[in-house]
């Protein structure tokens, strides 16, 4: 009984589909066939929304300066290529 029932349910929902047709109907070869209007959703606008506010750029003669004082980027690259310090506590203890 069931499978008559989801056949006649399947074939209603066809007969109904078949007999209303979308309003933007596919005839490639009809050149008055109305197509859908071109909608731009620019991917760029939701990120800039998310974006943080820019910043107006600083001075870039005392950014340059503040670098010279510590020492150049020297100074910056020692810093990078530091050895990480040695954990101290659980594992390195000595008794």
């Amino acid at each position: 009984m069931f499978p008559v029932l989801y056949v006649s349910a399947a074939g209603a929902l066809l007969a109904l589909a078949s007999a209303w047709p979308p309003a933007f109907a596919a005839a490639p070869a009809d050149p008055d066939t109305p197509v859908r209007p071109l909608v731009h959703r620019s991917t760029l606008a939701a990120r800039a929304a998310s974006a943080p506010p820019e910043t107006a750029p600083g001075d870039w003669r005392a950014a340059n300066e503040r670098v010279r004082a510590v020492g150049g980027w020297r100074t910056y690259l020692r810093e990078a290529n530091a050895p990480e310090p040695a954990a101290s506590g659980a594992n390195g203890g000595t008794r």
